[in-house]
């Protein structure tokens, strides 16, 4: 075959593979909250779709054009392989964006390299190496049928081409007008295709009046900042002398459901609780590590993580509790490099230990949880102590082999590219329940440690988890987290035990925030004088009269508004939906003009 006609062939084999990817890439729109309405939307969402894989699959055509030049046998294999890996990467990621609502990029490719936070079973990789030898078998088989009939249909090809060119440009014109306008129907759309891009043009817009200056300057304001300028505290913060600082503990569990904080699955930190004080309303400040941890330590909401990132900010909570003079343990299950927690709310802890020894999340738990009984057994109980442990078991369903309390039936291993919607999530759950059960029977060491070294009366315990953990709880294929801002990721289990938390005493009570654990701590236990709103937007946990109609909870990307019935949504650049708390289109009935303006002024209190 001549070199034209090899030309000839490969660009009919690429059309063939851009089929296959907008057929794939189908799979994205499943996931839509409600399909779009009108026409504008939807013309939208089909000529994106269809210019977006023209727009990869060409840029990919290129990259393989040097194969052309080689001979049959490895032309053959070499456009066949490349096919097949892209071809499979978008795969994998309609799977991950099932799971997330979010595309494979840095963050994913961390944390499934690292081991240490998505941790994939032996099936599951056997699975994907098999599916990719199958689509590779299937690529070759038709650039080898193509080769052998001489195929060039050249006009057949032009007419393919020339609608992709007409859908990628038609895909862009409306999503000019669209950001022009603000217009949310076409702006949500546009986040369910992988590395799209589509072209702004607002100053030439706003040079013809084609353009919406208020809905743009609302969209504008609930934009996620992530500059680097920061003004935290906003002002000095007076203390009060403290004659004797109170140990504190923090008791945190990854991806902790708040329906498993119990008597049968969390028998020993349920028992401890009862002496405290449980907070039954409360939700994390993330639906993903980085800002449920970041909003515990700083009181105030995650989107402020990059600021402090790079500024290397440690949490005024933090720094008091140096100032005191604290001995100070931090141990981690996963480690605290990634998220950068080392750079940010240990920032200034000298010889940071940043990870667990063990091949398994359960098997670092163990580690965890031994080597803070060794520094707590070594520590001068004449001085004060704050510890941080952070159990990782949930997260990676994990638990030691030969562990005897199991909830049944049971998964034996979790293969994540079996999830879907008719999977019947409760032997998965099972699973899950089980390592809860495991941490907890964990933590007993600990708080036996406490209680044994004559500490208890002198010791502040807080249990709880950095965000929630979904099994598909609203039926649409939703599972584990950092997916969305329902309950079943949000919502965490949450007590505070300790002197001065009187269990017995009546106390009215709204929804509560990991926002709120630096105001309660600062005021009441670490001698903080003045108004909390300089250092947190969080409230006072001990109140009597704790009220509030909303909390914030934010993902690497995103944040929301969160009321009893309704979810406001909004995304980095401040595209938003409003959903109801199954993560379904709400029409009416969010967040009224009062609560908007408070959010926006949490987002905006500690930037310059």
């Amino acid at each position: 075959m001549g070199f034209n006609k090899k030309l000839s062939l490969y660009g009919l084999f690429l059309i063939i593979n851009i089929v296959f990817s907008i057929l794939i890439a189908c799979r994205y729109f499943v996931y839509l909250p409600n399909f779009p309405q009108g026409i504008l939307a939807p013309l939208f969402l089909v000529s994106s779709l269809i210019g977006q894989m023209a727009l990869l699959g060409g840029v990919v055509g290129l990259l393989g054009l040097i194969f052309v030049i080689f001979p049959k046998p490895i032309f053959l294999i070499f456009i066949s392989l490349l096919s097949s890996l892209v071809l499979s990467v978008l795969v994998i990621d309609t799977f991950v964006f099932a799971q997330y609502r979010f595309h494979i990029n840095e963050v994913v490719l961390k944390l499934v390299m690292s081991g240490d936070v998505v941790d994939f079973s032996i099936l599951t990789w056997t699975i994907t190496i098999i599916s990719f030898i199958f689509v590779f078998i299937v690529e070759y088989l038709i650039a080898s049928f193509l080769w052998q009939q001489s195929i060039t249909a050249r006009g057949k090809k032009k007419f393919y081409v020339y609608g992709f060119i007409i859908f990628f440009f038609l895909s862009n014109f409306i999503h000019i007008w669209a950001a022009a306008n603000a217009y949310q129907p076409v702006l949500i759309v546009k986040n369910y295709l992988p590395l799209f891009q589509p072209a702004t043009a607002n100053r030439l817009m706003q040079k013809y009046g084609w353009i919406d200056e208020e809905a743009l300057a609302e969209q504008r304001a609930l934009s996620i900042k992530t500059g680097s300028d920061v003004h935290y505290p906003l002002s000095t913060i007076s203390y009060n002398e403290i004659k004797d600082p109170i140990n504190v503990v923090f008791l945190v569990i990854d991806s902790w459901r708040f329906d498993t904080f119990n008597e049968e699955i969390t028998p020993n930190l349920w028992s401890y609780a009862q002496s405290g004080r449980i907070y039954p309303k409360h939700y994390a400040t993330g639906n993903a590590t980085r800002t449920g941890i970041f909003g515990l330590f700083y009181g105030i909401p995650g989107t402020y993580w990059h600021s402090m990132l790079a500024n290397q900010r440690s949490p005024i909570m933090m720094d008091r509790f140096q100032q005191l003079g604290y001995q100070i343990g931090a141990f981690a299950s996963a480690s605290l490099l990634d998220p950068e927690f080392n750079r940010t709310v240990f920032s200034k802890i000298p010889n940071l230990r940043v990870r667990s020894d063990g091949d398994t999340p359960s098997a670092r738990d163990i580690d965890l949880t031994q080597d803070w009984l060794d520094w707590y057994s070594h520590i001068d109980k004449s001085k004060p102590q704050f510890s941080f442990l952070f159990y990782d078991a949930p997260h990676g369903y994990d638990f030691p082999k030969n562990y005897k309390t199991r909830f049944e039936p049971m998964l034996n291993s979790v293969n994540y590219l079996s999830l879907n919607n008719e999977m019947d999530p409760e032997p998965f759950k099972n699973r899950y329940k089980t390592s809860v059960h495991f941490v907890d029977s964990l933590a007993k060491k600990v708080l036996q440690a406490i209680e044994d070294a004559g500490q208890r009366d002198n010791t502040i315990v807080i249990m709880t988890g950095d965000h929630g953990q979904e099994f598909n709880d609203n039926k649409l294929n939703f599972w584990g987290h950092n997916g969305n801002f329902t309950p079943a990721q949000t919502h965490v289990p949450f007590a505070i035990v300790g002197p001065m938390i009187d269990s017995g005493r009546p106390f009215k009570q709204g929804m509560t925030s990991h926002e709120d654990v630096v105001p309660t701590l600062m005021q009441h236990f670490l001698g903080a004088a003045g108004d909390s709103s300089k250092y947190s937007t969080g409230l006072d946990l001990l109140s009597d009269n704790l009220v509030r109609d909303w909390v914030m909870s934010s993902s690497y990307s995103a944040y929301a508004m969160i009321n009893e019935d309704s979810i406001l949504e909004v995304g980095r650049s401040g595209q938003y939906q409003l959903l109801d708390l199954s993560n379904r289109a709400k029409e009416s009935g969010g967040p009224g003009v009062q609560y908007m303006k408070e959010m926006l002024e949490h987002l905006s209190r500690f930037k310059k």
